[in-house]
């Protein structure tokens, strides 16, 4: 066959076995020009093939030496390009190893769509040169160079490859999963992949139908626990209030992982930085009773146990002998700043007295004043000394501001602090589909707590709020 088929063939050759493996040969530009040149690889050893033109040196030294059709046609040539390319994987130089799967698979297309000419191909060459034919009936093969027979070839390969293009987009497996439209099949594509599932789904509750996308976070075979932009919610085949039209795999690149943080004694602030617009589960322990909500009901509890929730919130409570503290507090800062006052009022009563004396003391040393001026300026000053006015001196409740200090020194030793450990679910984002955008990071204070990232265990099984 000339290598116009053995590049269409070969596509949908390839991209049907790669399907198995979940590699689509159509998802990148390199994918399809490494399936197109390890298609027609093998005819490298003629010189009339269009990849022989091109390396016509190597080809013409191959013909000559071996001849058509028989080294370069051989499960001994797949093997070495099987062996080249893990070397090259080995060391880092391709370490894309889909690469490796479309050459192999590519390399085997020209051997099957050879194979069903009449001259075949010898598989086990050099050990057994023999030609190895489909089918043994030599009548039902094709001859090489027969135009018609590669028409009907070419547009038979052309058809399957555009018809089959959700087979190759999908994979093999997720496309199975996806004609039955069932949670046992999503939950059979959840186990088999390490990366996160989308769920495409449609169902009816309360009269209402609901159709969206979601990400799959646990699965059984008769539930599904799906996480959309903002709320954790679960399918249950047998749940009667629920009717599930479908619910559909569909594959994504979204690497299935954690990050564990541990914290100790962080404040308030920084738990609720670190819980917001986070996928988390975890344990936490506070040093005073604080409030959270459970399926509409609200706890008060200094410990807290949480699994797969989505901005969990919690609410700091206000404890009964801190209110007490803050009373005291303020009820002595009350005290102290009315004795300063009292002592200011004082000091400027005192003030206004002196500065009554010296005012009269300097105008009577004037001598434009008349007999009866003078007089009358004299008795108001003795008046004045007389009044005996002291100048008062402040004397803080030392007492007082002693408690005072205790008691802030208290408050401060009672702020709310938060430890425990927390799992954060982290979404990087995903191109290839249109669902949510996931792309939440955990933040954390490394002051504070510890992290570290791991692939999910997706055997984790935790509780969820069933919808």
């Amino acid at each position: 066959m000339n290598s116009g088929t053995h590049i269409i063939g070969g596509l949908v050759f390839a991209g049907t076995l790669c399907s198995f493996t979940s590699v689509n040969v159509f998802e990148k530009p390199e994918y399809i020009a490494a399936c197109a040149l390890f298609s027609i690889l093998p005819d490298i050893d003629t010189t009339k093939s269009m990849i022989g033109k091109i390396f016509y040196p190597v080809a013409w030294l191959i013909n000559r030496k071996l001849g058509h059709r028989t080294f370069t046609h051989s499960l001994l040539f797949l093997f070495i390009i099987g062996v080249t390319f893990y070397l090259l994987f080995r060391f880092d130089v391709f370490p894309n190893t889909d690469l490796l799967k479309i050459a192999i698979f590519a390399t085997i297309s020209h051997y099957v769509f050879d194979m069903i000419t009449v001259s075949g191909v010898p598989l086990l060459y050099p050990a057994f040169p023999n030609a190895c034919v489909i089918p043994g009936n030599a009548s039902f093969r094709f001859k090489s160079g027969d135009w018609k027979s590669e028409i009907i070839v070419i547009a038979i390969c052309s058809l399957l490859c555009v018809s089959m293009q959700p087979l190759f987009a999908n994979g093999f497996w997720t496309s199975y999963n996806r004609t039955f439209g069932t949670i046992k099949h999503v939950d059979r594509e959840n186990r088999n992949t390490e990366y996160y599932v989308m769920c495409e789904y449609s169902y009816i509750l309360n009269a209402e139908t609901h159709i969206g996308e979601a990400i799959v976070i646990d699965s059984r075979q008769d539930e599904l626990i799906l996480f959309d932009r903002q709320n954790v919610f679960s399918l249950k085949s047998d749940d009667p209030q629920l009717k599930i039209n479908y619910t559909r795999p569909k594959v994504s690149t979204i690497e299935k992982r954690f990050e564990e943080l541990q914290f100790f004694n962080i404040p308030f602030d920084s738990l609720q930085h670190l819980l917001e617009g986070k996928f988390a589960s975890g344990l936490i322990q506070s040093n005073y009773n604080v409030r959270y909500i459970e399926k509409a009901v609200t706890y008060h509890t200094n410990f807290i146990k949480f699994s797969n929730r989505f901005d969990f919130k919690i609410y700091a409570g206000i404890d009964s002998s801190k209110a007490t503290m803050r009373t005291n507090i303020a009820r002595m800062e009350a005290a102290i700043e009315q004795s300063k006052i009292k002592h200011d009022a004082e000091m400027k009563k005192w003030s206004a007295h002196q500065r009554s004396i010296k005012k009269l003391e300097d105008n009577l040393k004037s001598n434009t004043l008349s007999n009866y001026e003078r007089n009358k300026m004299q008795q108001e000053l003795i008046k004045l000394r007389n009044q005996k006015y002291e100048r008062p001196i402040y004397s803080p409740p030392t007492t007082q501001i002693a408690e005072l200090e205790a008691l802030k020194r208290e408050m401060n030793e009672r702020n709310l602090l938060f430890s425990g450990h927390i799992t954060v679910l982290t979404f990087g984002y995903d191109e290839s589909v249109s669902g949510p955008d996931f792309v939440k990071k955990p933040i954390y204070d490394s002051q504070y707590m510890f992290a570290s990232s791991n692939s999910l265990n997706s055997s984790n099984s935790l509780k969820y709020e069933s919808r």
